[in-house]
């Protein structure tokens, strides 16, 4: 088997990207410092804010999963690994990036509370497991947890973006047309008729916000409900992906 050669062909695919992304979050807080003194006065501080930077990060994460199939998945055919071998490296490249992405994050977040320290009233950062769960005072708080969180919601965002690359992959362009195109026309269809009609509303509302709170919250729960997510669109994308033929 060639899982080690395919796992890090991928992570050399996804490596650049990841060194931009934190590059330019860096590169903001060092602007930052760079304009403060010409944009605050004695009498009144400036304030830099970056709370639950992983929001974002889960945003790329989903963009670079889908970004990440067609061209490894030609190459590695060439080189004769199997999809099996290639969905294993998948991963095993997916769980990585999304450790090394918790990691950067958490250690964003700390480089900004240093830096309120420093600067008291100019900068602040808190991450999103803060934001969400511990910000009351009742849940546990630290980077273990904060980067415990940031892990399995990326790698739940990960798994959905990879499975959207390998269905498109898979669909012909009017199966593409539809599913693109037709998805959030229907979806936009369904939220207008719901929202036109109290009745409904009162019953669906609640019932989402019911199922919600069943999958997420807690700590705990968000991390089955993540595992769970993530084990669906990984077995989707396999059974998509073990009969993809070379386009």
């Amino acid at each position: 088997m060639k899982i080690y050669p395919s796992f890090r062909l991928q992570l050399r695919d996804h490596a650049p990207a990841v060194i931009v992304y934190y590059a330019v979050l860096v590169s903001m807080v060092i602007i930052s410092l760079i304009i403060m003194p010409f944009v605050t006065n004695p009498d009144d501080s400036g304030y830099v804010a970056t709370n639950g930077v992983t929001a974002v990060t889960m945003i790329f994460s989903c963009i670079v999963s889908l970004c990440a199939f067609k061209d490894v998945f030609f190459l590695s055919l060439q080189y004769g690994v199997s999809r099996r071998t290639q969905f294993l490296a998948r991963l095993m490249t997916m769980g990585t990036i999304c450790a090394v992405l918790a990691v950067a994050d958490e250690l964003y977040t700390l480089l900004l509370q240093g830096l309120d320290h420093i600067f008291p009233n100019v900068f602040s950062g808190g991450s999103l497991y803060w934001m969400i769960y511990s910000s009351d005072g009742t849940s546990p708080k630290g980077p273990f947890f904060d980067i415990v969180f940031s892990f399995f919601a990326l790698l739940a965002v990960c798994s959905f973006g990879y499975l959207l690359t390998v269905l498109n992959y898979r669909l012909n362009k009017l199966g593409k047309l539809l599913f693109w195109a037709g998805t959030p026309i229907t979806v936009g269809l369904i939220v207008s008729y719901v929202s036109e009609h109290p009745a409904i509303a009162g019953r669906v509302v609640p019932f989402l916000m019911s199922l919600l709170g069943a999958g997420f919250s807690s700590l705990p729960r968000m991390l089955v409900t993540c595992t769970v997510l993530t084990a669906v669109f990984s077995g989707l994308t396999w059974l998509l992906m073990r009969r993809a033929a070379v386009k």
